[in-house]
């Protein structure tokens, strides 16, 4: 019996792929040949294990013989710029020496989510809160009886699923912010204060999720360190909340801004609109001047 194949036939390339950030500001260093070494790199990853490659001396002297004009020294300085901005994972890669990424990972997962088994090892793993585990099924029913379902069923099935859906959504609304205060200044006049007090009874003691439409005068500067200390809810919703942290501060989205984004994105859901509105900020070539408030228009719609 034939091993089962691990890596992928093709993989996908983002149009705004050259307008990346971190890409840039490679090729401004080391030229053009950084993307040449970056595209060998990614055929490597995804054609071979399917979401890492392991890249040791060896790997770097085969890959600067099959490029013209770049030695071995250029491939090592290029790799190392890639972990240097985050392109790659550099804790997997001084501990395993191999490149990966969670985005990576996660379009693996996706292209493969139709084979009986595809899994990443659980020491190379970036997707903690994506449940990317062995032996994972998303094929169609074996046998011809699985395949005969009378509508009845399937009406009863959708039926469920929503109601599902809508206890899950109320019970994450009822949940309490994670944020440690609220952000309303205390004191002042008592109409003041008794709005507050409404705001965080609402909420569970937390802050109201329209809270940066407030006055100024009537809320606390939230800092960084505020938004790092949130967490996402455990309800085994898919997301990427780690993911949805890293882009907001590489973007310098304000932490005002990126708490009412984290929010309405329901943190970093995998799926909502809060990741096509990164895309779109990548390829603007720095157009969108104001990308937090881009992000928050791209949410309310």
């Amino acid at each position: 019996m034939g091993r089962i194949k691990q890596g992928l036939d093709y993989f996908p390339l983002s149009t705004d792929f050259m307008h990346d950030r971190i890409v840039r500001r490679v090729m401004k260093r080391e030229g053009d040949s950084a993307f040449t070494v970056l595209i060998y790199i990614m055929s490597y990853i995804y054609s071979g294990e399917g979401y890492y490659v392991r890249a040791d001396n060896d790997f770097c002297d085969e890959l600067s013989d099959q490029l013209f004009n770049t030695d071995n020294d250029t491939v090592h300085r290029v790799i190392h710029l890639f972990l240097e901005y985050g392109l790659f994972d550099s804790a997997l890669y001084e501990r395993y020496s191999i490149l990966t990424s969670a985005d990576v990972q996660r379009q693996y997962l996706f292209i493969t989510k139709r084979r009986s088994q595809h899994n990443v090892c659980p020491d190379y793993c970036l997707l903690a809160e994506e449940k990317a585990t062995d032996g994972v099924s998303d094929t169609v029913a074996e046998t011809g009886e699985n395949v005969t379902v009378s509508p009845d069923i399937v009406t009863v099935s959708r039926n469920a699923a929503t109601k599902t859906a809508l206890i899950k959504r109320k019970e994450k609304e009822k949940k309490e912010n994670i944020l440690p205060n609220p952000p309303f200044v205390k004191g002042g006049d008592e109409e003041e204060g008794s709005e507050g007090e409404e705001g965080a009874e609402e909420t569970g003691g937390g802050m109201r999720e329209e809270y940066d439409q407030r006055p100024a005068r009537k809320k606390q500067s939230l800092t960084q360190e505020d938004i790092d200390r949130m967490k996402a809810p455990s309800d085994g919703c898919a997301r990427n909340f780690s993911g949805l942290l890293e882009n907001l501060r590489l973007f310098h989205v304000p932490p005002a801004e990126q708490y009412a984004i984290v929010r309405k994105s329901n943190y970093g859901e995998i799926g909502s609109d809060i990741w096509k509105g990164f895309s779109v900020i990548r390829g603007s070539g720095g157009k969108i001047k104001l990308p937090g408030h881009y992000l928050l228009s791209v949410l309310n719609k």
